[in-house]
């Protein structure tokens, strides 16, 4: 088995001046990517760009839970990706003594090369196929395998190179996982999903206990696709916190706002009952739309009949689910509960609060 040992190597001028460049950008990563695919992502370009290599297979070991017997892998190759589960009994051999020695393997020749790199994704021959372990606070969070075809075999300054931004990518994914665990969406800067279901766990319990309501929000900005199509990703993460920080400007200190995923937040709101909940939603689609466009425009209002405005010329439109919860539901309940009067809302034109339908318990 070709084991990469640690080599006494020099980079060159060039080569060194990537390094630095790459993991100066993997470092800024570690303070706003949102989750491990975005570290994924751009450690793959860094090494698809500096070490030369045709072909970037990430495979996340702890990506999928082991009763699925799957693990998750990417794989980059120029600006495309695949991503697939590959099941664990199929995980080529060199992955898997990565994954449990924590060192890095070269394969070179041809017994090696068929064995490791996935045949179904091969569109020719493989020259070469370096290993090398993610490590995230100290365990293999990854095996990343760099593939280079018709080429010649990486130079001993490229594996030295590859180490180094792999090993600044696992720095940048401890960070993320630390915020995660935190509680807080790196992006938003609000409450994150896992943190806003131990929340409504906890205020369901006091609901059950107090006897008091309980109800939720279920916000989805209007065609925030443009958003990030016209004027790029930055812009649309400068309108999340915008969003962010004015529903926490209208909504009570003991609210809860949370992201729950892409454009979709959460408010969670105690001791409101579902026609305060919709009240008090009405009034944030009013504030959503003092919100500055990221073209700099004007705020505008909702156009005739609650029918969507443009994102990008009269401040932010949304759509709002409401839901009050009753016992027995859970949290899973509740939230379905607001997802489907948040779907009733898109349907009838957008820009409105839907209420939910009153359970048959």
């Amino acid at each position: 088995m070709g084991v990469v040992m640690g080599t006494d190597t020099s980079t060159s001028p060039g080569g060194a001046a990537s390094v630095l460049a790459g993991v100066r950008r993997l470092t800024l990563l570690g303070d706003g990517a949102s989750s491990s695919e975005v570290v994924f992502r751009e450690l793959a370009r860094e090494l698809l760009a500096a070490p030369g290599a045709e072909e970037v297979h990430v495979h996340h070991l702890a990506e999928a839970g082991a009763e699925e017997e799957l693990v998750a892998v990417y794989m980059f190759e120029g600006n495309g990706r695949l991503s697939y589960l590959l099941p664990r009994s199929e995980r080529p051999p060199g992955v898997s003594w990565v994954a449990s020695t924590g060192r890095s393997f070269l394969a070179a020749d041809d017994e090696e090369l068929a064995a490791n790199v996935p045949r179904l994704l091969q569109a020719g021959a493989a020259s070469c196929a370096l290993l090398l372990p993610l490590l995230e606070r100290g365990e293999v969070e990854a095996v990343v395998m760099l593939v280079r075809r018709l080429s010649d075999p990486f130079a001993a300054d490229s594996v030295e190179l590859a180490g180094t931004l792999v090993d600044q990518a696992g720095a940048a994914l401890a960070l993320v996982r630390a915020r995660v665990e935190a509680g807080t969406d790196p992006v938003a800067g609000c409450m994150n999903h896992r943190a806003m279901r131990r929340r409504l766990d906890e205020e369901i319990v006091r609901a059950t206990r107090t006897g008091s309501p309980l109800s939720c929000l279920l916000i989805d900005l209007d065609d925030f696709k443009r958003v990030n199509d016209l004027h790029g990703h930055q812009a649309g993460d400068a309108v999340l916190r915008a969003v962010v920080h004015a529903l926490v400007g209208e909504f009570r200190a003991f609210d809860r706002v949370a992201r729950y995923g892409g454009d979709e937040f959460v408010v969670i709101l105690p001791n409101a009952d579902l026609r305060s909940a919709a009240a008090a939603g009405a009034r944030a689609l009013e504030r959503l739309l003092t919100v500055p466009a990221p073209d700099g425009s004007g705020p505008g209002s909702l156009a005739e009949g609650g029918a969507a405005a443009s994102v990008t010329a009269t401040g932010i439109s949304a759509s709002i689910g409401v839901a009050e919860w009753h016992a027995p539901m859970s949290t899973d309940d509740l939230i379905e509960a607001c997802d489907a009067a948040l779907l009733r809302s898109k349907r009838e034109g957008k820009g409105r609060v839907t209420r939910a339908a009153e359970p048959a318990y």
